[in-house]
């Protein structure tokens, strides 16, 4: 029961107690401020309880108005009967609330009702990623409606991110809107991801598996960052991985008791980064042990139980970020990283709320400020500049065009193209054979600041939406040149966001388009973007386990100051 329930249900109670001890007192003393008393549980029961009405608290309500008619009688036999009645009533709350299964009950099936008809309406890419919306509605309707039965918080928070995973998109995601459900949802999300047996496992450039993340406890087995991971309990560390409850969700969780502790689960949109990622949930799979068979250091293959050391949570959490991390600066910071080359960390695409409102012509207060960063920069000897874009959450392609163009090759460029809207049927536009319509192009003039100087763009399977926009216009760029362990997510339409009473859902729901009609980086069902294509791939081998679990180095960092002196 909930504790502010409860307190109502005492607090009322209590009161009327005492009225019908006061009725005396009020009848010696003919005062309005005395028959006002009577009014206090009603006041009480109304706004004492946090979660708003229900209907287990009806004998709390009705035993507030019984009360509340004390106010208009000066009976003082009549004010005791109420009083009693009134407390008698409000307490019988007490097994209401307790004996009812919908106490306090979430409406989760019909939030999922709600959210998935407003999905089915209005997301863009329907066709081009060829989503059976009535495949998904027959697979994850008994699921919501046993959620529904069960109140299970957590299951319902699983159950969106699997129906999220589907879609492939980067911009498909639920937040689940309960304060109070958040470590259910963490620990749904926990036992999902398994058990730790003291690493992770990540999937090298020349196709095997490699432990990564390592316990000093597993140096004992033989086994340290780095080390050839041939099976886990028998099978390929990617088959397991695809049998893990958390394969093919699409969340972000937090550890509620650690702001620093979480993770991005993502099924990603373009292929690509899905293999590069395709061994690391593995680890997380077993009971309280788990035979793991691996090469040694001579090259010969062994075998070594490991006993659960807790849970894979925090462990696959430092592993994704150690793997995915930026240069440590705020959004739009500088640093000089040495003589000839500065850093310009990009986080996200937005400056201020102000110009974000004004987007279409408000990035000359940003522009003004990286122009002359760039130009102090050149007097002290800056050549080149490595602009980070890893875990770049998105944001306005406005000031994508804005950042490219200080860099860009003098002239014209073209960003992307808007989507004419059709406001006869209140949809996107689109031709004969449904493809949409393009109506306006967005450009931008460069003016190529650096020079003969060079930009370097890092990026990783998180650099996203607005992101995945500032690789695609720079990708092609002579004097650019771009750098990860994988290309961008591959996810660029614009975002809503539907809110229903257990959570929000956000989705693709503007396209975004090239000249010619056709949809502008997503993914479709190919699985392949159309962004990344030039991305210089950097080879997660031992050398870069190393620098990364070993040394905690920024090893694509650098790789891309290795890359400008050549």
């Amino acid at each position: 029961m909930q504790q502010s329930d409860l307190t109502a249900f005492l607090v009322c109670a209590a009161f009327c107690v005492i009225l019908w001890m006061l009725a005396d007192r009020a009848d010696r003393v003919k005062s309005t401020k005395w028959k006002l008393l009577w009014l206090i549980p009603a006041a009480g029961a109304f706004l004492i309880p946090k979660y708003g009405p229900d209907l287990s608290l009806l004998p709390l309500y009705l035993g507030a108005v019984i009360a509340a008619l004390g106010f208009f009688t000066e009976n003082k036999r009549n004010r005791k009967m109420i009083s009693a009645a009134g407390a008698v009533c409000i307490l019988l709350s007490i097994p209401a609330c307790k004996w009812n299964p919908r106490y306090r009950a979430k409406d989760y099936f019909g939030d999922f009702e709600q959210l998935y008809a407003g999905m089915r309406e209005h997301y863009v890419l329907t066709e081009h990623k060829g989503i059976d919306w009535d495949a998904l509605y027959t697979k994850y309707q008994p699921q919501f409606a046993e959620i529904d039965r069960t109140q299970d918080a957590g299951a319902n928070s699983l159950a969106w991110a699997a129906f999220c995973g589907e879609f492939h998109d980067g911009h498909v995601g639920y937040i689940a809107r309960q304060e109070d459900a958040a470590e259910d949802v963490s620990a749904a999300f926990r036992k999902a991801l398994g058990n730790d047996y003291g690493l992770s496992v990540m999937r090298c450039t020349d196709g095997s598996f490699a432990a990564v993340n390592t316990d000093p406890c597993l140096a004992a087995s033989g086994i340290h960052n780095g080390t050839v991971i041939t099976k886990w309990d028998g099978k390929s560390p990617d088959a397991v991985s695809k049998t893990s409850p958390a394969y093919g969700l699409r969340a972000a969780v937090a550890d509620p008791e650690n702001e620093e502790l979480y993770i991005n689960l993502d099924s990603y949109p373009d292929i690509d980064n899905e293999i590069f990622w395709s061994g690391v949930l593995a680890a997380g799979i077993g009971g309280d042990s788990v035979t793991v068979t691996y090469l040694d250091d001579a090259g010969t293959e062994q075998t070594a139980v490991l006993p659960r050391l807790g849970d894979y949570f925090a462990r696959i959490c430092g592993t994704l970020q150690t793997i995915n991390q930026g240069v440590n600066a705020g959004n739009l910071e500088w640093k000089k990283l040495n003589d000839t080359t500065a850093c310009l960390r990009i986080k996200g695409m937005s400056y201020d709320s102000k110009t974000y409102e004004q987007e279409e012509d408000g990035y000359n207060e940003m522009k003004d400020e990286i122009r002359a960063a760039i130009l102090r920069y050149q007097q002290q000897g800056v050549q080149d500049v490595i602009i980070d874009l890893r875990s770049n959450t998105g944001g306005s392609p406005h000031m994508v065009s804005g950042v490219v163009s200080m860099f860009a090759p003098k002239g014209t460029h073209y960003n992307n193209s808007t989507c004419l809207w059709d406001d006869r049927h209140h949809c996107w536009a689109t031709d004969d054979t449904g493809r949409y319509i393009p109506k306006d192009d967005i450009n931008f003039e460069g003016e190529q600041l650096l020079g003969d100087g060079r930009v370097i763009v890092l990026v990783n399977s998180e650099t996203v939406s607005a992101g995945d926009d500032m690789v695609k216009v720079m990708e092609d760029m002579e004097n650019v040149t771009i750098l990860g362990f994988t290309g961008p997510n591959g996810s660029c339409q614009a975002v809503n966001y539907l809110a229903g009473d257990c959570g929000i859902v956000s989705f693709s729901s503007c396209a975004t388009l090239e000249r010619d009609g056709s949809i502008f980086i997503d993914s479709g069902i190919d699985r392949q973007s159309t962004d990344g294509d030039a991305v210089q791939i950097v080879p997660f081998d031992r050398a870069a386990i190393h620098a990364l679990f070993d040394e905690h180095e920024d090893y694509l960092l650098k790789q891309a100051l290795a890359e400008l002196e050549k």
